[in-house]
């Protein structure tokens, strides 16, 4: 989008501009094909401002990418970014035309943002007497550093590693883990961002296993 963007900026306002410009300063008439696709351009820009800067932002939310139908949620996002910009350009041409303001587009774009947050919600745990029973079971069993450990390198140590340390994060040495602790558990435990959309099909159960190692004070080799 940012590229289509820049693409309307480049390829057709300023080249429209410049040759509207040597028209009128040889005293030629004025070709208008040379504003009106300008304007079309500049309109689609106005509109893709909003959802572009979503899009650009969203690799710090994993909530916005990381779920199996985050293409619905790009879309619904794009939809109430545009409706609420559209509300603002038309509130400039209600204030010079002396009309009512429609603030209606900026409402439904505002009901569709509540109700994705309605619907990315992360579900409650199942607190049927089963579940119980098996979680505090799992619960009551103690975490080693060895159980991380190798959930580390299954499912983080191939792109944090001594070759490729992505963002400078190592894991592939005991020590690294326990200085990349409270960095784990906010990556895996809290955002659930890494694995990078979940690319190593780390489980939920290895999720929990995570957060009660760093609940227990993130122990490290031997305990």
């Amino acid at each position: 989008m940012a590229t289509a963007m820049s693409a309307n900026v480049f390829f057709w306002i300023i080249p429209g501009q410049r040759t509207v410009m040597a028209q009128m300063k040889a005293g030629q008439p004025v070709d208008p094909v040379h504003g009106q696709r300008a304007k079309q351009r500049s309109v689609h820009n106005t509109y893709f401002t909003l959802p572009v800067l979503v899009a650009m932002l969203s690799n710090h939310y994993g909530w916005l990418y990381s779920g199996p139908n985050n293409w619905v949620t790009l879309v619904a996002i794009m939809l109430a970014g545009a409706l609420i910009r559209h509300s603002f350009v038309a509130r400039h041409q209600a204030l010079v035309h002396g009309r009512r303001v429609p603030w209606e587009y900026a409402a439904v774009g505002t009901v569709v943002l509540l109700g994705m947050v309605v619907a990315l919600k992360p579900a409650p745990s199942p607190v049927g007497a089963a579940a119980g029973v098996a979680v505090a079971g799992a619960q009551a069993q103690p975490v080693t550093f060895a159980d991380v450990q190798a959930v580390m390198q299954q499912r983080c140590v191939m792109c944090h590693n001594a070759q490729v340390a992505t963002k400078n994060v190592a894991l592939h040495e005991p020590a690294l883990v326990v200085a990349q602790a409270q960095n784990i558990y906010q990556q895996t435990v809290v955002l659930k961002a890494m694995p990078m959309n979940n690319s190593t099909q780390i489980t939920e159960e290895e999720r929990l296993l995570v957060k009660r190692w760093f609940e227990a004070g993130a122990p490290g080799p031997g305990r």
